[in-house]
């Protein structure tokens, strides 16, 4: 089992710190006192652990992934890895992450890679020769699922159209927006990524991130718009406009 690294760690505990206090004050003014705070600060912790052994599982099948240009540098490079997936995995509940951990074993057992499903789905728009090559690899996805798939990819460009507005200098330096932006130069887009990632998961996991995605977006929320903010925290902001302002402080 790969570790966490250290620098990593520290940070995401600070970022969980800030979060704790708060949730642990909210408990404190509704009246149930020391208990009810022991039972939130177990939760937070759960919470952590979970996204620390599903990242650990990702970068491990990461390992795994070749391409035929030899090792990519990100594969060397567990400290951002662990940052970009952390950041992701803590904007969702414990029950998507239960069942996106239990993806990862059974892939693990059976001898299955869903980082390498991902990333050869991605070919399809940058490398659709070389796709054409992989496809039969891949396991089917139910038009229920795909429809569902496409469902919460329509949220999250809209919500990237959010970013790209108000945090442009941090939006920036992601990757393109759209399937249509993608090629070999470019490489895939914020879009085909998620719309990739997606097919990697278990319908049931796809089905709880579906329905999670529909209830933020029902409520004016925006799940991206955590990530990133979960992101920057990792990198010592406080806050995202304080990393947007710093950002464009910084020539690319």
């Amino acid at each position: 089992m790969i570790l966490v690294p250290a620098a990593v760690v520290r940070n995401i505990k600070s970022a969980a710190a800030e979060e704790n206090e708060k949730r642990v004050t909210d408990y404190d003014h509704s009246g149930y006192g020391e208990q009810a705070k022991e039972r939130k600060m177990a939760e937070l912790g759960k919470k952590e652990q979970l996204v620390f052994e599903i990242t650990q599982f990702e970068w491990d099948m990461f390992q795994h992934v070749y391409n035929t240009g030899g090792r990519a540098s990100c594969q060397d490079n567990p400290d951002t890895f662990f940052k970009m997936r952390m950041s992701q995995w803590l904007a969702y509940s414990e029950e998507v992450l239960e069942s996106y951990k239990a993806d990862c074993v059974k892939a693990i057992e059976n001898g299955d890679n869903l980082l390498w499903q991902k990333y050869a789905r991605m070919m399809e728009t940058t490398y659709p020769e070389e796709y054409e090559n992989v496809k039969q690899y891949l396991p089917e996805i139910s038009t229920e699922s795909r429809e569902k798939i496409e469902e919460i990819v329509k949220i999250h460009v809209e919500w990237d159209s959010f970013m790209a507005k108000h945090y442009p200098n941090i939006r920036k330096r992601g990757r393109v927006a759209t399937t249509g932006e993608d090629d070999p130069a470019a490489g895939s887009s914020m879009e085909s990524y998620l719309r990739c990632e997606l097919m990697s998961y278990s319908e049931k996991t796809r089905d709880l991130i579906w329905q999670e995605t529909k209830e933020a977006y029902a409520r004016g929320e925006n799940t991206l718009r955590e990530i990133i903010a979960n992101e920057t925290r990792f990198y010592g902001y406080e806050t995202l406009d304080e990393a947007e302002k710093k950002h464009g402080e910084i020539r690319i």
